[in-house]
Formats: structure tokens, sequence, C-alpha cells
């Protein structure tokens, strides 16, 4: 009935039906007892009936007997009766007396006084009611009473009579065919009871339970049979369904156990440590293999993540307890507030392993559901060691960036040239050197090597100087490897192979890249950008009087003095760089400033009102245009706002843009603030209720603060430009920017 398949493994863990031992009630009992319950009853409604039908025909032709039997005697009766004559009337009862089954018989006249009597044992007539003497009977357990009227010859009653029919004999009868009955009953249901069940065994009973062994065998995982079921009824089709739900279940199997597998190692790969604990915060099921290594047990089943988390010392540990009480809260919270209970979770630990080493992890619960609520939680805990190393690198790199930028600008405030005259110097220094070692392997003679040992080590103490520690380390080291080579050289000098000669060209090119870096950090704190590698200190009274001298002319020493005579844009918005943070700060902001075009030459007169005009417009950007961060997030903005000045060289002088990425210009605002003021407006376009801002005493602001709301800002800086030939316009669209573009204004234009 079973044939082979091939055998799947099963996972650990899987669940399997109950054995055959453990059932109760058999299908195959259960069908017995049902088969014969079924039988029982129908005996029982079949004896029932038969017995109720035996009794009624025996008691049925006892009583049209006993009719008929009274019938002839009334009939005896009816002329005794009439005359009178008692003889006669005994003569007829004697005559009853000779039916055995007569047990009792009455005789009475007209004057309700018995005539005559026949009485047998016991018995006792009973007045019998008038439609039983018409004709009827009255019929009891042990007997039959038949009454009769009389009547004369002139069709009057004469009297009546009553007999007494004894049931003895078709009681005797009914038992005996009662029993027989239901002997004949119990032997009919007996009998089709053991034929069902004997047809209901190999029929129903075998094949189902080969069904249920089967079902059994897969549940515990064992697919290595299948159920032979031949027959084409309900049966059959179920066998052949099982076979069929074998086969996809194993197929099933072997992919789960596969992705499971594949899961575990990727687990095992991701390098986290990956338990999960119930309600009572015990280690339940398989874990990472990290998990084992770091809470170094072989095996975490039933263990308390408490105890791993904080050791077995930490069971009195605050952070341990709150660990505890977090635990027993979040089986208990609803699935929607999951994410608040998880921010209540601790994030970090650090694992103890052994006397000194320790381990940094950081910690993140996910809830591991079923039928809708939290069944475990399972921990993900990740080694943060090399972050920390890191952040802890980044830290100190930019602690040094920020340190070098300090020196630099101190030392652009002492005076940049002497920085620039270094990197000059050097570089002349570093291609000194890598013209005496050469593009290719030669013999370095002992002078050539001090040479070479001479600029290195001028160049390494003149960064110690400036505090460029990446070119005083390779210069140091370049010094140690010459220095070697000089002890060989031993006054013949040296012949350097293909590793010495490319190890020193190496150490001069990264030397030199050193020098570029340096020089990159000077310009980056340099307010004027890489002008600051082309500007050297002068005297401004030097620079008036060639202005004086160079007054009224248009040739190439007018076009150098004008130069000379320029500043870079950069220098007009060095302190706003850092200024503008702090001034967001004061209104609720967060704001950077971006310049771009340090190193654009400004005139002498625009420089001189451009410092003032930059503090008005980045001023005026955060308080109106730049949102709070809340504000931008909404809007889809970084919360940090940007205001960007750029600097462009113009054919008649430099062009100067401010824009920020705010909320755009007010123009409601500014119209009705306009109006309030009795300034009448011409035009109703953007351009023109933006030059409002530029009105003295206009501000949208409903009360003066720190950076505007006077309505002083705009006017003043438009006022500054125009004395320096100078204009402004202002562009602006809702949610989106207000720039302000600052640009020569021709002569014509002017007047």
């Amino acid at each position: 009935m079973e044939t082979s398949a091939p055998k799947t493994s099963v996972p650990p863990g899987r669940p399997s039906l109950p054995p055959a031992g453990g059932y109760v009630w058999s299908l195959g009992t259960k069908l017995a007892l049902l088969t014969v319950a079924v039988l029982v009853a129908a005996s029982s409604l079949l004896y029932v009936e038969l017995t109720g039908r035996e009794r009624t025909a025996l008691i049925s032709a006892k009583a049209k007997a006993a009719s008929m039997v009274a019938d002839l005697f009334a009939a005896s009766l009816d002329a005794a009766l009439d005359f009178g004559d008692a003889d006669a009337v005994n003569a007829a009862l004697d005559n009853i007396k000779s039916n055995a089954e007569v047990v009792c018989a009455t005789v009475w006249s007209t004057e309700e006084k018995p005539v005559a009597e026949l009485r047998r044992g016991s018995c006792e007539p009973r007045p019998a009611p008038a439609e039983v003497e018409k004709g009827g009977a009255l019929v009891y357990a042990d007997r039959v009473d038949v009454a009769r009227t009389v009547t004369g010859r002139a069709g009057d009653v004469v009297g009546k009579t009553m007999l007494v029919f004894s049931l003895a004999r078709e009681n005797a009868t009914f038992t005996a065919s009662r029993t027989r009955i239901f002997w004949l009953s119990a032997a009919l249901a007996m009998g089709t009871a053991l034929l069902l069940i004997a047809l209901s065994r190999p029929l129903i009973v075998g094949p189902l339970t080969q069904l249920s062994d089967a079902a059994r065998r897969i549940g515990r995982g064992d697919f290595g049979t299948s159920v032979d079921v031949s027959s084409n009824d309900e049966i059959g089709h179920l066998a052949r369904a099982l076979n069929r739900m074998r086969e996809a279940i194993a197929d099933r199997e072997q992919r789960l156990e596969a992705a499971t597998q594949n899961l575990r190692d990727l687990f095992d790969h991701m390098g986290q440590a990956i338990v999960a604990f119930g309600r009572d915060g015990r280690v339940h099921g398989p874990v990472s293999r990290q998990a084992n290594k770091w809470f170094e047990r072989g095996e975490l089943e039933g263990l308390l993540v408490r105890e791993l988390l904080y050791g077995t010392q930490g069971t009195h540990d605050v952070d341990a307890q709150a660990f505890a009480e977090w635990v027993e809260m979040a089986f208990d919270m609803p699935l929607e507030q999951w994410t608040e209970v998880a921010a209540l979770a601790p994030h970090e630990v650090t694992l103890r392993l052994g006397s000194k080493r320790t381990l940094p992890l950081e910690l993140d619960f996910r809830p591991v559901l079923k039928g809708g609520a939290i069944e475990q939680i399972m921990l993900l805990a990740s080694d943060v060691s090399e972050k920390r190393r890191l952040l802890e690198t980044v830290q100190t790199q930019e602690e040094e960036h920020a340190r070098r930028m300090a020196a630099m600008r101190r030392l652009i405030a002492g005076g940049g040239q002497v920085f620039v005259l270094f990197i000059d110097t050097a570089r002349d220094k570093i291609a000194r050197c890598m013209e005496l070692v050469g593009p290719s392997p030669r013999t370095l003679a002992i002078g050539e090597i001090d040479e070479l040992f001479r600029h290195v080590h001028t160049i390494k103490g003149e960064a110690r100087a400036f505090d460029l520690r990446e070119l005083e380390t390779e210069c140091a080291k370049l010094e140690d490897e010459l220095d070697e080579l000089r002890g060989l050289a031993r006054g013949e000098g040296f012949a350097t192979t293909g590793s010495v000669h490319g190890a020193l060209l190496a150490r001069l090119e990264r030397a030199s890249e050193a020098i570029l870096r340096g020089c990159d950090v000077f310009v980056a704190a340099s307010p004027i950008g890489r002008a600051a590698l082309d500007q050297v200190t002068v005297r401004r009274s030097d620079i008036n009087e060639l202005e004086t001298l160079a007054s009224g002319r248009s040739d190439a020493l007018a076009r150098v003095v004008a130069r000379l005579a320029a500043r870079p844009f950069g220098e007009s918005t060095a302190s706003l760089i850092d200024m503008a943070p702090t001034w967001g700060d004061q209104e609720g902001k967060r704001v950077q400033l971006d310049v771009d075009g340090r190193e654009v030459h400004v005139p002498p007169a625009l420089a001189r009102v451009l410092g003032g005009v930059m503090t008005h417009l980045v001023r005026n950007a955060i308080a109106h245009g730049i949102e709070p961060p809340a504000v931008r997030k909404d809007s889809g903005k970084p919360p940090v706002g940007t205001i960007k000045a750029v600097a462009s060289a113009g054919e008649t002088g430099p062009v100067i843009v401010v824009e920020d990425d705010g909320r755009g210009l007010n123009l409601d605002g500014i119209a009705a603030r306009a109006a309030e003021l009795g300034v009448r407006i011409e035009g109703k376009g953007r351009g023109s209720l933006g030059e409002l801002v530029f009105l003295a005493g206009l501000s949208t602001l409903e009360s003066a603060g720190v950076l505007a709301g006077r309505g002083v800002g705009l006017g003043a800086v438009r006022a500054d430009l125009a004395r320096v030939g100078y204009g402004v316009e202002v562009a602006s669209e809702p949610g989106q920017f207000t720039r302000f573009t600052l640009a020569p204004v021709s002569p014509e234009a002017r007047g």
C-alpha cells in the first residue's frame, strides 16, 4: 500500500502530529460504535413496532371472539328475561360456564338487580358504559369486558349482561412472541453490524489508517513513503491529494531549509549578535554565530538577556533593572506604540570580555508578531568599536583641521605674505631636490647628498614654524633616508638603485603634495581666497598717492594703480561668514553663508561701502527670508537656510548677487504696509511691489527686532550704493528665494 520516496531532512524544532497511541477512540472504534448504536436504535424501533402489532392482533382477536360469545349469550337470555324464567337464565349461565375463558358473568333484569352471576377467582364485575352495551368491548391488561343489552319480543329492553374474558392465554402467547421478536431483532442488528464492520475495515478504516499514519510521518518530517490507495472513491482522491501534498511539502521544506540556512549564513556574515527572547526575558530559538562569540557562551537557549548584556554581577545594576522593567512593559504595550516603546530601550551597552577587553555594542530591538500581538522581541547587537574609532579619528582630524585653520588665520592676520614666501621657497627647494635626484638612477656625490639634506632640513624647520605637521613628517622621513645614504657614500658617492631612486622621488612627491595641501588650507582660511597668494603688504598712504598721480590717466599705469587700490571681495564678507550663524541663532533659525568669487577685485569707492551693504543684506535675509527649521522641513527644505554671496567680474565693475533660499518677499504685506504709510502704488506687478522694500520706514515685521524691523536697512543700502555709482535690484519667488543684485549704473542712467 505504500511506496518509497526520497527522504528529506527536517529542520529541528518542527512540531509533529500526536502518535497513534495518543488517541482515545480510533476511527474504526468510532465507526463500529456508531454502527452498533444506529442498528440498536433501528432494532429497538422494530422490536417495539412488532411487539405492539403482535399484542394488538392478539387482543383484537380476543375482543372479536368475546363479542361473538357475548352476542350469543345475550340472544339466549332474551326469552328467559322476557318471561322472568329464572331457571332458563341459570341454564344459559351454566352453558357459558363451559367456556374456560369466561371468568365472570352477570345477568341483570330491568330492576337493576343481578338475576344470576358467575364468578371465578376474584373477578369483580364493573359497570359498562352505554356504548359498550351496544356492541363494544373494554380491554384491560388481564381481561376483556363485554356488555350486552337483552331485548324482549316487543323490542324493549328486558335486561343486560356482562361477560369478563381472561387474557392469561393471550398474555402468555404475547410474552413468548415478544421474546422471540427480541432475539430475532438482536440477531439481525448484530449480524448487520458485524457485516458493516467487516466491510468497512478494508474499504474505509484500513485506507484511513494508512492516511493517518502517513500524515503523522509527514508531520514528523518523514517524506520517504507515499500512500497507495487504488480505489477511485473519495478516499482514493484523498490519498492522491495527500501524496501531492507530501511532495509539495517536501519541496517546500527543502527550499525553506535552504532559505533558512542562507538566512542563518547571512546573519552569521552580518557581523551582528542576533537573539530572540520572550516575555520571561530568556533567549528562545536559534541565535547567530556572532552572539555565541560575543556573549562567550556555547549555548544561549534559556539564558536571561539581561545577564548577557550586563553580566551576572549586574543584577542589581540600575541599567540592568531598567532593562528588566522595559522588557515587562514592552510585551504589554499595543503594537502601534512600538516606536515609542523602542525609544525607551537601551541603545548601547559595553560588554566586558575578559579582564581588560571591552566591546561597545549598539542595540536595536524589533518585535516578532504572532496573531497581531508581540510574541517575541528580536535583539540585534552591532559592534561599534570601529565606528567609534572612526568618529574619534574624524573628530581628531576635525580638531586638527580647526587648529590649522586657526593658525592660518593668525598667520593671515599677521601678514600672509610670509607664508606665501615660504611656499614659494619650499617649492623651489623641492624642485632642486628632484633635479639632484634625477629622472633615473645615478651616482649621487657626497656633496649632492649634503645639499639634498640641507634643503630638506630647512623645509622641515620652516614647516614646523607654520604648523604644517604633514610636511614636517614627510621631510623627517626623507632626512632619515638621506642620512643613511650619506653614511653609505663614504666620500665616493652612492650609486642609487631603482628601488632607492624610486623611494626618494616618491618621498619628494609626497612632500610636494603636502606643500599643496598646506597652501589649500591657507587659501580656505583666507577671506579673499587664492588672491591671498598674490598679496603683499603696502601702506595705504602710498596707494592714495599713486591714485593721485594716476588721476586722469587711462593708460596701463592707471589700470595697474586701479588694481593696486582695489580690494578682494572676500574682505567684505570675512566677518559675516562667522556672524551669520550667530545671528540666525538669535532668531531661532539655522543659517550658513556661502561666499564665491572672494578674489574678485572691488573698486576702492565700492569697497568703502560694501562691508555695510553686505551686512544689511545678510541680516535682512536672516530676519525676513530664512524660515525656522520646522517651517522649512514642512516645506520640503533642508533645516539649514543658505545665503549665497557671489561676486563676478564685469566690464564696468564687479556684479554682486546676494540670494537666500527662504520664503520670498511678502508682497501682500509690503502693499498693506505701503498703504498705511500713504504711499501710492503705481503698478501691481511683482517688480513694482518689490521696489517698495527700499522705502524708508517700511518693514513687514510687526515689531523691531535685533536684526531688522525699523525699515532703514534696505533704504540705506540703495543710498550708499548710489553714492558710488551702483544700483540694486530685487527679485523674488514666493516660497523659493529672494535675490538682490548689485551692479554698476551707467553715467546715462545716473543722469
